[in-house]
């Protein structure tokens, strides 16, 4: 059984049954009070599982070996799978904002109870567990799907805490509060979007690493003692990897098996002090005498 929630794909498979739960649970609170809140945060949830199953397809697809239509491997299609997830995201919050706009001009009675208090404080002990869980995994296995899952929940402590107050309001006779709680969850979910969504894009888009990161490159290709100078330095960033490649000039009268080893010498050297790099190509070419 702990097989079966193995690695990435085991984490995924985590995100799906927990979402599952969480649907379950606030389906019964939307139904029984109608709060706009609940069934903000019940959409967000039926989207997460959504977007629990692209990331599970994602990440299989992304783990899979280079092929003769991808030499550099399915890395992307993390990224491409944490994109779809978070455009679900941006949709439910753009409607659920109309509709907390309506409830704001209109306002609803609700029947709140300790019992559905009681299920929504349920969920946010749940969306703690799942947001540390994620947290750690992306960070394991470098991962933006399980990120942008790991934003899900983080943001959903914050949403559901915020429900559960506005359902607290609402049985106080403020109904007011009901609509606004979804129109702070909405807000809380695009959040997401763009913090997730920017460090995907850029992925998507070869963006290279830091500015400090390639200063550490040139400084650790510079201090080579056989490296007379090198230039065409380029990196970039895939599902939390470095890829890097760059020229260097050595002394013409190296011999080749020599002018080799010094290159393969700092490959490893460049890999071993920047632990985030996972590909270095090194091009050796002969320097002006």
């Amino acid at each position: 059984m702990a097989k079966f929630f193995d690695g990435e794909e085991g984490a995924a498979k985590v995100i799906i049954l927990a979402n599952v739960f969480l649907i379950g649970s606030k389906l019964a609170v939307a139904m029984l009070t109608g709060s706009l809140g609940v069934i903000a945060v019940l959409i967000d949830s039926c989207f997460d599982l959504v977007g629990g199953i692209f990331a599970y397809f994602g990440i299989r697809k992304a783990n899979e070996p280079a092929d003769q239509n991808h030499f550099y491997g399915h890395r992307k299609f993390g990224s491409l799978t944490s994109l779809a997830q978070l455009s679900l995201i941006f949709i439910t919050a753009v409607l659920i904002s109309l509709n907390a706009a309506g409830r704001i001009v209109s306002p609803v009675h609700l029947e709140i109870t300790n019992f559905d208090l009681a299920i929504m404080a349920v969920t946010i002990v749940i969306d703690i567990f799942m947001a540390r869980y994620l947290v750690q995994k992306a960070r394991k296995y470098s991962s933006t799907a399980l990120e942008a899952s790991a934003g899900n929940y983080t943001s959903d402590i914050f949403q559901n805490s915020m429900v559960l107050v506005g359902l607290f309001a609402v049985s106080a006779n403020m109904l007011i509060a009901d609509p606004l709680a979804a129109i702070v969850v909405a807000m809380l979910m695009m959040r997401v979007v763009f913090r997730v969504g920017n460090k995907s894009v850029l992925e998507l888009t070869d963006a290279g690493p830091s500015k400090e990161t390639l200063a550490q490159m040139e400084a650790l290709i510079k201090g080579h003692k056989n490296v007379r100078s090198f230039h065409k330095l380029r990196a970039r960033a895939v599902a939390g990897g470095i890829y890097v490649d760059f020229h260097i000039q050595l002394n013409p009268n190296l011999p080749l098996k020599k002018a080799h080893a010094v290159a393969e010498e700092l490959k490893h050297e460049i890999m071993e002090k920047l632990p985030d790099v996972k590909e270095v190509l090194i091009h050796e070419e002969p320097a002006e005498k």
